[in-house]
């Protein structure tokens, strides 16, 4: 969804209105979050509970839907410290993998055993991944794979595992985080995505999902979600609008620019009104 028209007043969207209610006080990132997982839950046939998970370069994030009586609809999945958001961070040490908030429990005592900023590897070649951890002052060791893409030996040697085996780590840990709220076997996702990521880190991502044991039922750009958010509870009957939309992350800042209207038709024969947004330019640059 890296531009197009998106339609904010379909069938599909009565529960995403919902979102904004859910989250209080809690970030933007999770409230649109939350719309987006319920949208597709709709949209598209699930076996059951669905899951939405924002996998940043620092943050993890999921959401839950369940349409099931007696459970409830949606919801945000507290880690194991009762967070609404878990360090993106993978760890090794003696002879055990830690995750989330385990591998930020030794990362000052043994940095060079904790693994963070695994997505922006994706479909990475080793050169250019060894370039971005000497910027960040990472002590890892990056190989090249049999494609030519990084790979990280860990710190003792005994293995090598893609970017694509680090961020299934982290997406069966927020498996597991969804599937300890809702009670049940949770298969089914959406993920968000950067906007400046390409086929290939699309391609890996999926990769990731499949490894872990997730099917996709969509992949959304970030702005679209925030975009979302923004006017799922307005009206645009009266004039266009052009809003733009920054994100600063951990790794990145980008901007994108929206443009909201509204246009007449037919629902089940009555005439209606639709909000709809199109995603017409964004633009990435680095932090400093």
């Amino acid at each position: 969804m890296q531009s197009g028209n998106l339609h904010l007043q379909s069938p599909q969207f009565a529960f995403a209105m919902r979102a904004k209610v859910v989250s209080g006080m809690g970030s933007v990132r999770i409230c649109f979050v939350l719309a987006l997982v319920m949208l597709v839950a709709i949209a598209v046939p699930a076996r059951g509970a669905v899951m939405s998970i924002d996998l940043g370069s620092e943050w993890v994030k999921v959401a839950v839907v369940n349409l099931k009586a007696g459970q409830s609809p949606i919801a945000i999945a507290i880690n194991e410290m009762s967070k609404r958001k878990s360090p993106a961070l993978v760890a090794f040490s003696n002879g055990e993998r830690l995750l989330a908030e385990e591998a930020a429990g030794i990362v000052a005592r043994y940095p060079e055993r904790v693994y963070s900023g695994v997505r922006e590897m994706l479909a990475k070649p080793k050169q250019a991944v060894q370039e971005q951890l000497e910027a960040n002052h990472l002590p890892y060791n990056v190989v090249a794979d049999s494609r030519g893409r990084a790979s990280i030996r860990i710190h003792d040697g005994s293995a090598s595992y893609s970017s694509e085996d680090f961020v299934a780590m982290l997406l069966t840990y927020a498996r597991h985080l969804a599937e300890a709220h809702s009670k049940a076997v949770v298969k089914d996702a959406v993920i968000l995505v950067p906007p400046y990521f390409g086929q290939a880190e699309r391609q890996s991502l999926l990769d990731s999902a499949q490894i872990a044991g997730i099917s996709v039922l969509s992949l959304v750009n970030e702005h679209s979600g925030a975009a979302l958010q923004y006017g799922i509870d307005k009206d645009f009957t009266d004039g266009s609008r052009d809003v733009v939309f920054y994100d600063m992350g951990a790794n990145s800042v980008y901007a994108a620019v929206v443009h909201f209207s509204a246009y007449p038709g037919k629902d089940r024969g009555k005439n209606v009104t639709f909000q709809q947004f199109q995603v017409s330019a964004n633009n990435k640059g680095r932090d400093a």
